[in-house]
């Protein structure tokens, strides 16, 4: 099921796109500020995200590069403010779109049917399989395939590629990794992160030492080479 945040202080806009948007099929998550947006961001990874950038204590510009570095896919901003410098700052910010409030709920819903269509986002099924004609993930089945053959992962290296997976193309930093798989409670240090990197490359690299899937952006992080998309429209056929 397709997931959808919103991030915005008014509790009746939100019950109003809460029906209107569980009603349409979408998982619907909410939080009144930008920090507490970033929070269920991070834990839930969602498919859309609306932002409202007038939320009280709250620099919504910032809110909104923030959750581009952690992956969303999809940032739809609303603002009262339609001048060309606010719109040009949020979708330099990383937003995809932006709506001059008030928005109708119609247009609402087909500016989020379009922005899940650019980002092949209509469902999970589509998240969680990823193939570039030789790596296979395929997140349902857990399991993984380079060139036909099945590799066995342990659930630790599991977990690190499929998040990486659900990024695919972006930068997850250090301390997102040791947190989204250790959590907070183990003493994992950067050390640890960087054993189980080296693991997963002896097991999908052909060349480990050079690797080609699983890529270093040193002092920040990791990365999964984005397939190229003819090889995913050949896996879709």
């Amino acid at each position: 099921m397709i997931k959808i945040l919103l991030i915005d202080h008014n509790e009746t806009t939100v019950e109003a796109l809460r029906n209107s948007l569980e009603k349409e099929g979408y998982y619907f998550y909410d939080a009144d500020s930008g920090q507490a947006g970033l929070k269920v961001a991070w834990q839930q990874s969602p498919d859309l995200v609306i932002l409202d950038l007038t939320t009280p204590m709250t620099d919504g510009f910032e809110t909104c590069r923030r959750l581009r570095e952690l992956g969303v896919p999809s940032i739809l901003v609303k603002s009262p403010k339609h001048d060309e410098k606010s719109v040009v700052k949020a979708l330099e910010m990383g937003a995809d779109d932006y709506l001059h409030k008030p928005v109708a709920v119609p247009i609402l819903l087909a500016k989020i049917r379009t922005l899940l269509r650019r980002h092949n986002q209509n469902g999970s099924e589509n998240r969680s399989v990823y193939y570039d004609g030789q790596l296979s993930i395929d997140l349902e089945s857990r399991q993984v395939k380079l060139r036909g053959q099945v590799i066995k992962l342990t659930p630790t290296e599991f977990r690190l590629l499929s998040i990486l997976m659900r990024r695919v193309g972006r930068v997850v930093t250090h301390e997102e990794l040791i947190q989204e798989i250790w959590g907070t409670e183990k003493d994992v240090g950067l050390g640890s992160l960087k054993l189980y990197v080296h693991y997963l490359r002896q097991k999908i690299e052909d060349k480990p030492k050079k690797p080609y899937y699983l890529l270093a952006e040193w002092g920040i992080g990791y990365r999964l080479r984005e397939p190229k998309s003819e090889a995913m429209l050949r896996s879709a056929n």
